[in-house]
């Protein structure tokens, strides 16, 4: 009964595991979960039981199911809410993670095929701009080599050859050539101007003349009358200055400094604070402007009466800017809210029109007038940030486009026809970086293209270039690389059709083509500076002159054929200065001194004075110098010397002076008493000196003797009965 029994009563049957976190279908009773198999080796194992048999519970597969919902499951707590058990939180907790790593594989395959894309991309840009560097060198090549035909010479890009000037060691700031085209004055942020003459120009490229208008203030602007005989300097100063074209070293006429106290611009005659440009009148050669942070505009005129101590000019107009609320407000000193120009210039065909590029980005039109009072067209929503720059495209005589360069990197072209913020630009150049306060553009002379400059963004590898366009349908022409120097001030002369270019690193480039341009660079490329020829001799001058009748100058001429004429040289220049000792003549002590023709000559003359003063020796000295001078005492006696000249004369020397008449007439005045310190004969000043001794002689009638004291004190007595008033008489 005991161990061959094999009855399933005989078993035990742990209940089967339940595979952990994995659910199975759900049925209708709630979610199941699958249970393991038992092991096939343990189906036909038995168990042997001796004694009484313990009561075995079997466990059927629906409690078993039912036990394990209520422990690892879902649990219906009291008020019958669902509360996940443990295994449930784990099991949703992994499949959260694996949620999560699955989403981001997905984001790291998505990111690394943009990237791939991206990388595509920039290396197809660059492709690209190799290709287009290469064209524009071809493109350059063949400009070279192309030869205009006759007559067409100005219709020809001149930037086929190109010189440069190192003009300043800081950013230049301000450029102005003269209207022919002969001198050129370069200012720069250190506040130097540089004059340059290209017509006594070489290859050493210096300029003639330097001037300091004011130390430590950058040159904002300089603009050449239209005569040329002189310049405006304007600088970051207050003052503007006008120079004659030599460059003086100190300015014609300067401006007036406005007062500071002053609200009201108009009531003051002069700039209250630094002046931000100016340009010469293009018709009238006394008029000019200027612009400033205190808000407003100034028209000067050099024929206006000078005012104040140092004999400066004041302006004639006043030209107010305009804020958002229409007032003049001005933009120094962090005012709120306040604008003030960046720059000025007049329209170059009538000069008819002032405009005015403002802190705020916007453009304001003065319409000339005689009375100047609030701007007649104002651009508001012009550009975002200042504008740096302003300029007509002038075609004939007419300049009804208007060229504006702004800090927030983009150009705009505006008709001056109708202008207005609704109408907007005609025209509009965005992505063009702009890296300087002052960095402008220029027209060519016959209006055909518009350059600028851009310059490399921040940290990027890209270089700065300068580019054109055309006017006429505003296409891109032409990009000139220039590296690291961003390019700032540009000028394009009529006279020399050559494009100048001032950069940020002092540097002035001038693009000019040996068939379109004429003048400027082409006078001194390629000219050498002379060279002063020099003979190495010692020093410069005429050779020796030898005697070959003298042995010792016969000496000297051999020595020159062996090298040695330095130490010639060198024992002339010890021979003739000043400083050399004289030759002793001889004495009793220097019986070896040595001789010469002078050394004879003055041992005669003192001989022969040694004779005449009857002295014991030939050297002039006396042994008993106080025996030597007595002899002197009585000139009449020994009047072999010099005595004898004043023989016959009562009165050697005369030391009488002719008067003049007007000392004769001073002297008469001067005669008898009147006052040393008025001059005048009577008058009421006070002579101390007698005072003094009046009050002296009262002091001392205290000091007198002992008889004469008692008359003193009666005295004292009678001036001491007497009434007060009559006392303060006395």
């Amino acid at each position: 009964s005991g161990g061959g029994s094999s009855s399933s009563s005989g078993r035990r049957f742990a209940p089967p595991p339940r595979k952990k976190g994995a659910l199975a279908e759900e049925d209708e009773d709630g979610p199941t979960y699958e249970v393991e198999e038992p092991a096939a080796d343990m189906l036909g194992m038995g168990f042997l039981s001796f004694g009484k048999k313990e009561e075995v519970k079997t466990i059927s597969m629906e409690v078993h199911d039912a036990t394990i919902r209520n422990k690892g499951g879902l649990v219906l707590d009291k008020k019958g809410s669902i509360q996940f058990g443990r295994k449930v939180r784990d099991a949703a907790a992994l499949a959260g993670a694996s949620s999560r790593a699955d989403k981001a594989e997905e984001e790291a395959r998505v990111s690394a095929e943009v990237a791939k894309q991206r990388e595509a991309a920039t290396l197809a840009a660059e492709q690209s701009a190799r290709r287009a560097a290469l064209q524009d060198e071809e493109d350059d090549a063949q400009e070279e080599d192309e030869v205009p035909l006759p007559g067409k010479e100005r219709e020809m890009l001149p930037v086929t050859h190109e010189v440069t000037l190192q003009a300043h060691e800081k950013c230049i700031t301000a450029m102005g050539l003269d209207p022919k085209g002969v001198r050129m004055v370069v200012g720069g942020m250190g506040g130097e101007c540089k004059f340059y003459d290209f017509q006594g120009m070489t290859e050493d490229k210096k300029p003639f003349r330097e001037v300091e208008p004011v130390a430590d203030h950058m040159v904002q602007a300089i603009s050449w009358s239209n005569t040329g005989g002189c310049l405006l300097v304007v600088c970051s100063d207050s003052h503007a200055r006008i120079y004659d074209r030599d460059g003086s070293a100190k300015p014609i006429q300067s401006t007036v400094k406005g007062d500071m106290y002053v609200r009201d611009m108009q009531h003051t005659k002069g700039h209250t604070q630094s002046l931000t440009g100016g340009m010469w009148h293009p018709f009238a050669n006394e008029h000019w402007i200027t612009s400033s942070l205190d808000g407003t505009i100034r028209i000067w005129d050099i024929n206006a009466a000078p005012v104040g101590m140092d004999q400066v000019l004041p302006s004639v107009h006043v030209l107010k800017t305009m804020d958002r609320r229409n007032v003049c407000v001005g933009g120094a000193s962090g005012r709120a809210g306040g604008l003030h120009p960046t720059c000025c210039v007049y329209s170059p065909s009538d000069a008819k029109l002032i405009v005015g590029g403002c802190s705020d980005g916007s453009i304001q039109v003065f319409f000339e007038k005689a009375r100047y009072m609030k701007p007649d067209r104002i651009l508001r929503e012009a550009h975002t940030a200042l504008v740096t720059d302003v300029a007509f495209i002038q075609k004939g005589t007419q300049s009804n486009l208007m060229v504006t360069r702004s800090r927030d990197h983009t150009m705009k072209v505006w008709d001056t026809r109708m202008l207005s913020d609704a109408k907007g630009p005609v025209k509009t150049w965005e992505d063009l970086p702009c890296g300087h306060e002052k960095s402008g553009l220029c027209i060519s002379p016959c209006g055909q293209w518009i350059a600028t400059g851009t310059a490399p963004e921040k940290a990027s590898m890209g270089n700065s270039t300068v580019k054109i366009w055309e006017t006429k349908d505003f296409k891109h022409v032409k990009t000139l690389d220039f590296g690291k120097k961003v390019p700032v001030k540009f000028a394009w002369p009529k006279e020399l059709n050559q494009l100048i270019v001032g950069t940020s690193t002092g540097e002035v480039s001038m693009f000019y083509s040996p068939y379109a341009s004429k003048r400027g660079a082409l006078h001194f490329v390629g000219k050498k500076a002379k060279v002063k020829a020099e003979i190495d001799m010692g020093r410069s001058g005429p050779g020796p002159i030898f005697n070959m009748t003298d042995s010792e100058d016969i000496k000297k001429f051999y020595a020159t054929g062996h090298g040695d004429m330095s130490k010639i040289r060198r024992a002339e220049t010890r021979a003739a200065q000043k400083t050399i000792t004289p030759i002793r003549p001889p004495d009793a002590k220097n019986t070896m001194a040595a001789t010469s023709d002078s050394m004879a000559f003055a041992a005669m003359v003192m001989k022969s004075g040694a004779k005449i003063l009857n002295l014991q020796n030939a050297s002039g000295q006396e042994k008993d110098s106080q025996k030597a001078l007595h002899k002197y005492a009585d000139v009449d006696k020994n009047p072999d010397l010099v005595g004898h000249v004043y023989k016959d004369n009562p009165q050697p020397l005369d030391w009488s002076v002719d008067l003049s008449e007007g000392d004769k007439r001073m002297s008469a005045k001067m005669q008898g008493s009147f006052c040393r310190k008025c001059g005048q004969k009577v008058c009421r000043c006070i002579d101390y000196s007698v005072w003094g001794a009046k009050r002296k002689k009262t002091i001392d009638l205290w000091d007198q003797p002992s008889s004469s004291v008692g008359k003193s004190s009666a005295a004292v007595t009678a001036l001491v009965t007497l009434p007060l008033p009559v006392l303060g008489m006395v």
